[in-house]
């Protein structure tokens, strides 16, 4: 079975479903609950619609939404919000290559590579558990070094994820034994989660957050176990992409590093040098990093004493500097709101802003602040104008909390940072949420924000967000019927359930309506015939010429022969964006489609010879100018392509590639030629 086929199985998508529902990772997970949770109310049907488009072709995926964290070091780390459809596609393709990749790799599972490691098809998870790879990890480093294996160093790589070059990529998936037409798919689909939020579109890259995205890195890793060589005077380990060596000798441990930084070289990766330190191990205790759930005494047990939490915690943050992070913020995650331990965790963020999660966490469990707490957290939110993120958390932590007056003081510094079209999306989430809530929006302002924000998820949110006390039942019907059109799945399914919830009445005509919305409207017998399923002609049209241009029923027009239709017009889609010359021959074969079609709908044009006889066609000119320049234009230009002959039979000089100029003369003649048909079907 092909590689696609294995991909568009219904067990493949329903299994993907099944992984991104069970992911450990709570703090990804946050960000989807409750989109995950409307998705499930009609996944059977999403499910085989999404198999159905990415089948077709006609499957587009979605510009992730990026948010960047702020890192101890002070700089950011990126992090992807795909859509729930999204994830599930990449989960389906990570899949088909999961299942190819572990016959050759799962041998050094557990005694050379100890994460990521693929669970099977018949577990639960996607991945075995990361703590049992972790311990094996730190035991087998203690082995090593038991045996006499003494002088040490690490080999860390920079920006693994962001640095992925998609050709690399494809180089190792073709060795697997995955099809090109699926590489050159998923690495178009890595192109769009990967893009910057300016549109800048990168040929490197995965995405950091999802699920899927560890098992790729390990497609590219594994050409570091694959050719080190078979030293056996080298104790070798790697978890992710940090590998630590182990040697009784500092010459042979300085060869393999050598040999490592060359393949590092071959696959356009690039070591950190400063990290690079080969040294004598003393104390094994302290050459592991003790990132496994550490055991603390004081939140064992059915109950916490929190006296004792405290005084643990003021024993790892001596003058209010962190020493053990993995331990603080374990033993943090368990404290009970109290006013010493608040104001000491306000001069810990003071100092290393990079504990802002755990410390928002932590205010989040009072049921009210205190009036000195709540003025700190406001001036937190005033203070913080580096990183978005922080201020993000912090107005989220702020929600329901905040006495009377300082929750005024909130609303008058939210407002002003509202700026919807420049705010990372997760400061524009929570702002826009907040300011919804508290009624400090204007109605202008409210559905700009749920109907102009480029950004899906803070759509998405803010959606979530209003309430018909506020604006008015009139106003919330209207912006939710708005939003059940989005064409993003995630808004639109928002906004279905604000539907079930509030009982706002569905507005005609149903056929507008986003699919995803529509599917979960019928579960509810609130609409009872959903919208006909995407077009990948209009799909395609649309993402060619930029914009919602075409309308055109195509089923109608091309009957019998629209599947073909499709097919040649979601070829052509691809074409223009790498190859202008391929496009119009492309683009000419698909025109032949339509004129028999248009042909065969108007009798009264005559016989369809080809487009031979149709291009001197006077009737067929009287009948549709537009159509017909877009058709003579296009054909004309295939004559001077080397992709059909080789001099133009008017000149007879030789061809030559296609001018890239073309395609915007193309889009136009484009644009008049879909109006014209929108008119006739």
């Amino acid at each position: 079975m092909s590689s696609i086929q294995d991909l568009t199985s219904t067990d493949n998508i329903s299994r993907a479903w099944r992984w991104i529902r069970s992911n450990p990772d709570a703090a990804y997970k946050s960000y989807f609950r409750e989109f995950y949770t409307v998705y499930a109310v009609a996944y059977e049907v999403l499910l085989a619609n999404l198999r159905d488009r990415i089948r077709r072709g006609v499957f587009e995926p979605t510009d992730a939404c990026k948010i960047f964290l702020p890192k101890p070091s002070g700089i950011l780390r990126p992090y992807s919000l795909l859509t729930v459809e999204d994830q599930i596609a990449y989960q389906a393709a990570v899949n088909v290559i999961a299942e190819r990749l572990a016959p050759k790799v799962r041998h050094r599972y557990n005694r050379e590579v100890f994460g990521h490691l693929y669970a099977g098809k018949s577990s639960q998870w996607f991945y075995r558990k990361w703590t049992d790879g972790y311990a094996k990890f730190n035991t087998a480093v203690r082995e090593a070094y038991g045996d006499g294996f003494t002088i040490s160093a690490s080999f860390d790589l920079t920006a693994c994820y962001d640095s992925l070059d998609h050709g690399v990529l494809k180089h190792f998936l073709l060795k697997i034994g995955c099809d090109r037409d699926f590489c050159e798919h998923f690495t178009g689909w890595l192109s769009a989660w990967t893009a910057t939020d300016h549109g800048i579109y990168h040929n490197h890259g995965i995405p950091q957050g999802p699920l899927s995205s560890g098992l790729i890195s390990e497609v590219v890793l594994q050409h570091f176990d694959a050719n080190r060589g078979s030293e056996a005077r080298i104790r070798y380990f790697r978890y992710v992409d940090d590998i630590r060596l182990f040697a009784r000798s500092e010459h042979v441990l300085r060869r393999m590093l050598v040999r490592l930084d060359k393949l590092s070289k071959d696959i356009g990766l690039f070591p950190q040098a400063g990290k690079i330190s080969i040294h004598q191990v003393t104390n094994i205790d302290d050459e592991l990093k003790s990132i496994s759930m550490p055991l603390e005494t004081v939140v064992t047990g059915v109950t916490v004493d929190q006296d004792r939490l405290r005084k643990r915690i003021n024993a790892l943050t001596p003058r209010f500097i962190v020493k053990n992070p993995t331990r603080f913020k374990y033993v943090l995650s368990r404290a009970v709101p109290n006013a010493a331990l608040t104001k000491r965790l306000w001069k810990i963020y003071a100092i290393a802003p990079e504990y802002y999660e755990s410390v928002a966490r932590y205010l989040m469990r009072h049921k009210r602040l205190s009036s000195r707490a709540a003025q700190q957290l406001v001036r937190a939110i005033r203070e913080q104008d580096l990183y978005p993120a922080i201020m993000a958390r912090f107005i989220q932590a702020a929600n329901g909390k905040l006495p009377p007056d300082e929750a005024r003081r909130a609303d008058y510094v939210i407002k002003k940072v509202w700026k919807p079209n420049s705010l990372q999306a997760d400061l524009l989430a929570s702002s826009g949420a907040w300011l919804i809530r508290r009624n400090r929006l204007t109605y202008a302002q409210t559905k700009y924000a749920c109907q102009r924000v480029k950004a899906w998820w803070p759509r998405a949110q803010i959606i979530a967000a209003l309430d018909d006390e506020n604006i008015g039942m009139p106003s919330y019907a209207a912006l939710i019927n708005e939003a059940l059109r989005d064409n993003s799945s995630e808004v639109a399914l928002v906004a279905a359930l604000s539907v079930v919830n509030r009982g706002v009445e569905v507005q005609r005509p149903i056929r507008t309506m986003n699919n995803s919305a529509a599917e979960f409207l019928k579960q509810f017998a609130i609409i009872r015939r959903s919208p006909p399923p995407q077009c990948g002609i209009n799909a395609s049209l649309n993402r060619m010429v930029g914009g919602d241009i075409s309308d055109v029923n195509w089923r109608a027009l091309f009957g019998a022969d629209y599947s073909k239709a499709e097919r040649q017009m979601v070829f052509c889609r691809a074409l223009a964006k790498t190859d202008i010359s391929s496009w119009v021959n492309a683009f000419d074969v698909f025109d032949d489609w339509l004129l028999s079609a248009i042909y065969r709908e108007r009798p009264a044009l005559g016989t369809d010879t080809g487009l031979a006889s149709a291009l001197p066609s006077v009737r067929l000119r009287a009948a549709f100018p537009n159509v017909h320049g877009l058709i003579t234009s296009v054909h004309e230009k295939r004559y001077g392509s080397p992709l059909s002959h080789a001099r133009e039979r008017r000149t007879g000089k030789a061809t030559a590639p296609i001018k890239w100029r073309y395609f915007s003369e193309a889009r136009r003649l484009l644009r008049m030629a879909v109006r014209e048909l929108s008119a006739e079907w």
